[in-house]
C-alpha cells in the first residue's frame, strides 16, 4: 500500500529510507506472513525540489556543495534512480586485515540471492577476483554492470500490492525516541506541508536505511550513540580517470577475463600481498579496445595499450565525519556539516608503485608514470559513519548491525561498512540487508 499516512500507528518494524537498503530489507522482512513493516520515505515517487532541499549539506572539504545532496536522493528507489550500475564483490583484504568484524563467508553467502536482486550474470557472485597464472601479486578484477536496476521501477508493484507493507511518502523522520536503550518510537513530519503537526509511529524495530550522511545525522538527531563515534570516519572510492597508460600482455591475460558483455576489466594487487605490505586497495581499469604488437619486456609480442584509470579505497580517517551545523532546513532542524578530504596523494602514488612493480615483475606488462598532477573524483560512495565493529570505543553497530547502546535500533546500507575496499558499494548493500533481515527473522521467530 502506499499512503502520505499511514493507517496504523504500530508495526513490527519500522524502515526509514527506500533506497536499495530499504527496499530490499523491507520485501525480505515481508516474506515472513503477518509482519507489519512501514517503509518510510522523505520523498515522494519521483524526486522534487522541496524534498532535496532536506538533503542539503554545509560542507568543508574537497567537493562541492551539490556533491552530497545528488548522491543522498530523497525520493522512493533513493541512489538507484541515478545508480551507474557497478558491482564487484568486496575485496577480501579488509577481512584478513580484521578490519570487518564478521569472516568473510558470512557475508559472500548473500551474493547470489543480491546478484539475482540486481539482474547480474551468474557467475558475478563467485569471481571476486580471479587469480593470474605465473603471477602471486596481481589479481584479475571483474566489475560486473547490472542494466542498472532502478528499485522504484522494479519494485514499486510489488511494494504496493503487498499486504504487509506500508510505503508511506513524503514523511521526514526527525529523530527517534528513546527510553534506557530502547527505541519507542519514531516522529514524523511532513516533507511537502512543514508546519503540520508531527505525528508519532511506534514499532518493535527500527532499521535506519537513509544512507551514509542520513544515518548519522538521524542517531546524532536523536540523542542516540552519543557516547559512539558516529559520523566519524566517512568514506569514499577516490576516481582517478586516465591517469596513465599501461602495455599489457594480452595472450596471458585472454583466458582469464570474463568475456561477458556487461563487464568492466580491472587489474589489482592480490588481497594477501595488500596485507603483507599494509597498503589499501586500488583497482585499475583497463580495456581491450586498442591491440598492438609494440615491443613488450624486451620482445615483440600481441599486446593491449590501455588508459588506466584507478579505483581506490580511502581509509576510514577521523577528521571526515559528519555533525552539526549552525544552518537549518526547513523543518527546523540543523543541517549536516561534512568535513572531507580526500588526503589520498600519497596513498595513490605508494600502491601506484607497488602496482607498478608487481606489473613489472609478473611479466605481464609495464605502466607509465601516473600524471604529475591529477585530479581526484569522487565515487558518491558514502561509507562508513555508522562502522560496524566489535566495540562500542570504535564502533557504532555490531555483527548484527544492531547499534551498542540500543536493543531494538538497526542500521542498513554502507554507512555500516568499515573499510570500503575499491569495490562499487551496492552489491555488499543488498547482500548485508539480505543478511539483516535474515537475522532480524531469526530473532523472531527463536525468540
Amino acid at each position: 500500500m502506499i499512503l502520505e499516512t499511514p493507517p496504523q500507528r504500530h508495526y513490527d518494524f519500522a524502515i526509514i529510507g527506500s533506497g536499495p537498503a530499504g527496499i530490499t530489507t523491507a520485501l525480505a522482512l515481508g516474506q515472513a506472513s503477518g509482519r507489519r513493516i512501514a517503509l518510510i520515505e522523505s520523498g515522494g515517487l519521483t524526486a522534487s525540489a522541496t524534498a532535496q532541499d532536506l538533503a542539503r549539506v554545509e560542507l568543508h572539504g574537497d567537493l562541492s556543495d551539490g556533491y552530497f545532496p545528488m548522491h543522498t536522493q530523497r525520493c522512493f528507489g533513493g541512489s538507484s534512480t541515478i545508480w551507474g550500475g557497478f558491482c564487484a564483490v568486496l575485496e577480501e583484504r579488509a577481512f584478513l586485515a580484521g578490519e570487518w568484524p564478521i569472516p568473510f563467508a558470512t557475508l559472500s553467502r548473500w551474493y547470489p540471492d543480491a546478484a539475482a536482486i540486481l539482474e547480474l550474470p551468474a557467475n558475478a557472485s563467485h569471481r571476486a577476483s580471479v587469480a593470474i597464472p605465473d603471477s602471486d601479486t596481481l589479481v584479475y578484477k571483474p566489475f560486473f554492470l547490472s542494466p542498472p536496476v532502478r528499485f522504484n521501477r522494479k519494485f514499486h508493484e510489488p511494494i504496493a500490492n503487498h499486504t504487509g507493507i506500508d510505503l508511506v511518502l513524503n514523511a521526514t523522520c526527525t529523530r527517534l525516541l528513546h527510553r534506557r536503550g530502547h527505541a519507542t518510537a519514531l516522529e514524523l513530519r511532513s516533507t511537502s506541508a512543514p508546519e503540520t503537526p508531527a505525528m508519532r509511529l511506534t514499532a518493535d524495530r527500527f532499521i535506519l536505511a537513509c544512507g551514509g550522511i542520513g544515518n548519522p545525522r538521524l542517531l546524532q538527531l536523536s540523542g542516540l550513540g552519543d557516547d559512539l563515534p558516529v559520523g566519524v570516519g566517512l568514506m569514499d572510492h577516490p576516481h582517478l580517470y586516465a591517469v596513465a597508460h599501461m602495455y599489457l600482455d594480452w595472450p596471458r591475460l585472454q583466458p582469464v577475463i570474463d568475456e561477458g558483455e556487461r563487464v568492466v576489466h580491472a587489474l589489482q594487487l592480490a588481497d594477501d600481498y595488500c596485507v603483507e605490505q599494509g597498503l589499501i586497495s586500488l583497482s585499475a581499469d583497463f580495456n581491450r579496445v586498442q591491440v598492438t604488437s609494440e615491443p613488450l619486456l624486451g620482445r615483440r609480442r600481441e599486446a593491449l595499450l590501455t588508459p588506466v584509470s584507478l579505483r581506490a579505497e580511502l581509509p576510514p580517517h577521523p577528521f571526515n565525519r559528519v555533525s552539526d551545523s549552525d544552518q537549518h532546513n526547513a523543518l527546523g532542524q540543523p543541517r549536516p556539516r561534512v568535513d572531507f578530504h580526500f588526503a589520498f596523494d600519497e596513498l595513490a602514488r605508494t600502491t601506484w608503485k607497488h602496482f607498478a612493480r608487481a606489473l613489472l615483475h609478473s611479466g605481464l606488462g609495464r605502466p607509465s608514470l601516473l600524471a604529475p598532477t591529477f585530479r581526484v573524483h569522487g565515487g558518491g560512495h558514502l561509507m562508513g559513519t555508522t562502522r560496524m565493529g566489535l566495540s562500542p570505543d570504535t564502533s557504532v553497530v555490531d555483527r548484527h548491525c544492531r547499534v551498542h547502546t540500543t536493543d531494538n535500533v538497526y542500521v542498513a546500507g554502507s554507512s555500516v561498512f568499515p573499510a570500503g575496499g575499491a569495490s562499487n558499494p551496492t552489491f555488499t548493500i543488498v547482500a548485508l540487508a539480505l543478511r539483516l533481515a535474515d537475522h532480524l527473522l531469526g530473532g523472531i521467530q527463536h525468540g
